[in-house]
């Protein structure tokens, strides 16, 4: 009788593990069963193909280790899938389903509403990988208003929605594909390298992504303010060689810089493996464009004021869109345009000699 009692204290760990943690399943068996339980596949209508699964190191990893596991799912003459599934440390934290013939086929009806079936999908997760943050990011679903792309928050937790049409093919209606991303926050500062997202597409389930615990924040302290952080940068400047390849090699060239415009990020950024600080990304402009170079990049940790890095904002298309309006990027739209024309018409009369011949 005692040693009865004994395997069974001995087992107990092991029976209490979630699904998603399951030493006994390799990394495959992991991937169907997710399929089958949380993204409801109904994978009795599939014939499931191995197609890859290998291990690798990311090195910003610091070691850790990833699978990749891809898929084939086939039902003749109605639908066939590809799926990629990855695990870090045995653990899945990534699947994307992409649809090469008809539709899914699932194992229950999925909700009409994107909300409802989002929702349906992270209460299954939360049951597989047993992660108790998984039921703030449900509860948050339930003020989503998918009219409009909205940012809610509660607690640590930031929840931003987007609605956009995509079309790869012209010949194909257009399509919707709806995003809910999670994104751990600390003292107003996100740290988006700790995630969760999950995509739809077309009312049916497109990708997933889990990396909320990835990365340990080592800081929160912002004790260096928007002002500060443009002050550091502009110094730091002051120092700076810009540096662009002529005809004669690496030249130094002369610049100034504007007071206006300025842009500012704060955000959590990798000062260690795996570990994040606040940290001030600046941008300062040129008064004009020095041949491809249009400003400096600045980036200083929020919390000490240190300058981490500095280098050259450059562009071969003109001043990119999404930086306020700057005069300068007119010549070289202009020379853009010249070299067009030039290129039509040279066209042109290589046609008519041909013709000509």
């Amino acid at each position: 009788m005692s040693t009865i009692v004994l395997l069974l204290v001995l087992a107990f760990p092991l029976l209490q593990l979630p699904k998603a943690y399951s030493a006994e399943l390799t990394a495959p068996e992991k991937t169907l069963t997710f399929l089958k339980d949380v993204v409801k596949i109904d994978m009795t209508k599939y014939n499931a193909t191995l197609v890859s699964n290998w291990v690798d190191y990311p090195p910003h990893w610091g070691g850790l280790a990833e699978e990749v596991v891809r898929y084939n799912l086939d039902v003749v003459n109605e639908s066939k899938l590809y799926v990629t599934c990855r695990f870090r440390e045995n653990m899945l934290y990534s699947c994307s389903l992409q649809v090469l013939k008809g539709s899914p086929i699932f194992a229950e009806s999925q909700p009409t509403k994107v909300v409802d079936a989002t929702k349906g999908f992270l209460e299954r997760y939360q049951t597989y990988s047993e992660a108790s943050y998984i039921q703030t990011m449900c509860d948050m679903l339930d003020t989503v208003d998918l009219t409009k792309d909205a940012t809610i928050t509660s607690g640590n937790v930031k929840l931003t929605t987007s609605n956009q049409e995509i079309q790869n093919d012209p010949t194909v209606e257009a399509i919707e594909r709806t995003s809910f991303e999670w994104t751990y926050t600390v003292n107003g500062v996100d740290a988006s390298q700790n995630v969760v997202r999950v995509t739809f597409e077309g009312g049916v389930f497109k990708s997933f992504r889990n990396n909320w615990n990835l990365y340990k924040i080592g800081s929160s302290n912002v004790n260096v303010s928007r002002e500060e952080a443009i002050n550091f940068a502009r110094n730091a400047a002051e120092d700076y060689t810009l540096q662009i390849y002529l005809d004669d090699g690496l030249t130094d060239v002369e610049f100034n810089l504007v007071d206006e415009p300025v842009t500012a990020e704060l955000f959590m950024y990798p000062k260690e493996t795996l570990t994040v600080y606040p940290f001030w990304r600046v941008e300062l402009y040129f008064d004009k464009y020095y041949y491809s170079a249009y400003g400096i990049q600045v980036g200083i940790w929020a919390d000490t004021g240190e300058v981490n890095d500095i280098s050259t904002l450059m562009s071969m298309l003109g001043y990119p869109d999404d930086i306020p309006e700057f005069p300068f990027w007119t010549p070289m739209l202009i020379t853009l345009i010249a070299f067009l024309v030039v290129a039509v018409i040279y066209r042109r009369k290589l046609s008519q000699r041909r013709d000509e011949r």
